[in-house]
């Protein structure tokens, strides 16, 4: 049987912890960038009102292909406020929240950073290459856990 959860979310905030890029001149129209996509998804403690933060951090790696080397590194922060959380912990004493809600944290949190970097990186070779479109559920490790696990 589905759990059903009533937990409230606002996006809280925003911020660049790293934009650092060099400028890269004469990118060629169909030239190839590498993205490397990383989340690291961290939680405060439920208050007695059932209130907590969950932290979306973004790390984004662009590799120039042709030069074979890192032209980019760019870290976001974007920041939750829930409400309604429920009060299971896991093995590590960490808040358990629905997978369901966490691909949606993460997913909007992927978007403003994409977002973000074309707006900081205007006039730059950044806003030539956007950052690609991924499934944020790849970066909810239970459900690849579960994924793995699954027989067809």
């Amino acid at each position: 049987m589905k759990e059903n959860y009533q937990i409230g979310f606002k996006y809280a905030g925003f911020r660049f912890l790293k934009f650092a890029f060099e400028e890269q001149e004469s990118v060629l129209e169909n030239e190839v960038f590498d993205f490397q996509i990383s989340i690291n998804i961290e939680s405060s403690e439920v208050s007695d009102d059932q209130e907590s933060q969950i932290i979306v951090k973004v790390i984004v790696l662009v590799g120039r292909k042709s030069e074979n080397r890192m032209v980019a590194d760019i870290s976001t922060a974007s920041m939750f406020d829930l409400k309604g959380v429920a009060g299971d912990l896991d093995e590590h004493g960490k808040i358990k929240y629905p997978e369901t809600l966490l691909v949606t944290l993460v997913s909007l949190a992927i978007s403003t950073t994409r977002g973000a970097i074309l707006g900081k990186g205007g006039g730059s070779f950044l806003e030539k290459i956007p950052m690609p479109i991924v499934d944020p559920k790849t970066f909810v490790p239970s459900l690849n856990d579960k994924s793995a696990n699954e027989t067809p």
